[in-house]
């Protein structure tokens, strides 16, 4: 029984904390420069759908260096999608006999983890092309081309820029360690059945052993 439930439980768990990621950030950045140090550093947080934090400023700013931060984000489109379908698909998995169980919990988390991958890579591409493909007409166009970091501190003209996962990136690796814990624990167990009497010993000829007579003819 438990090892029927066990998959249900933590796969059920796992959707809860992707469920849980569409309403938490997924990725911060902030920045410090000599008028913007402290509470008045300016901040970015990226929601699966959409942008949120110091935004208004940050557009006013970067008129002054070239740089376009794009309104949207085609990511916003479909992540949200992508964590909810992982979520459904896991449960859904989990629901299977055991032959087809282990497969489908970790097909379902695979793709997950594709689709997130996918999201990483297209954010690498747009950090590179705000920092990159600026208006050479704006005042302070002849500062040093910059891709801002994924992860990690960089300097960027007089701001110090850091850049982390938000929360909702920590649930969603925490809901992905729960499928592959479902995913294992759908594992197949085999074992050779126990014999239920013992192989009799040949009786050698003219013998008698205990509870038994041999014969000879």
């Amino acid at each position: 029984m438990i090892k029927r439930t066990l998959p249900i439980a933590l796969t059920g768990l796992a959707a809860l904390l992707l469920l849980a990621s569409l309403r938490l950030p997924l990725w911060h950045m902030r920045l410090e420069a000599p008028q913007y140090r402290d509470e008045e550093a300016l901040k970015i947080a990226v929601f699966p759908n959409r942008y949120g934090g110091d935004m208004r400023e940050i557009s006013v700013l970067d008129q002054y260096i070239g740089v376009h931060v794009p309104h949207t984000l085609p990511q916003f489109r479909w992540l949200p999608y992508l964590l909810a379908g992982g979520a459904a698909l896991g449960v859904a998995a989990s629901l299977l006999g055991i032959r087809f169980r282990r497969g489908a919990i970790a097909l379902a988390c695979g793709a997950l983890a594709a689709g997130l991958l996918t999201a990483a890579v297209q954010a690498k591409f747009q950090m590179h092309d705000i920092g990159h493909k600026r208006d050479q007409r704006t005042v302070l166009a002849g500062m040093h081309d910059f891709t801002p970091p994924f992860l990690g501190t960089s300097k960027i003209a007089q701001f110090t820029v850091t850049s982390s996962f938000g929360l909702g990136a920590w649930l969603i690796g925490a809901a992905m360690t729960l499928q592959i814990g479902a995913a294992w624990a759908s594992r197949k167990t085999s074992g050779a059945p126990a014999s239920s009497s013992a192989t009799p010993k040949p009786c050698r000829k003219g013998t008698i052993e205990p509870g038994r007579f041999a014969y000879q003819i």
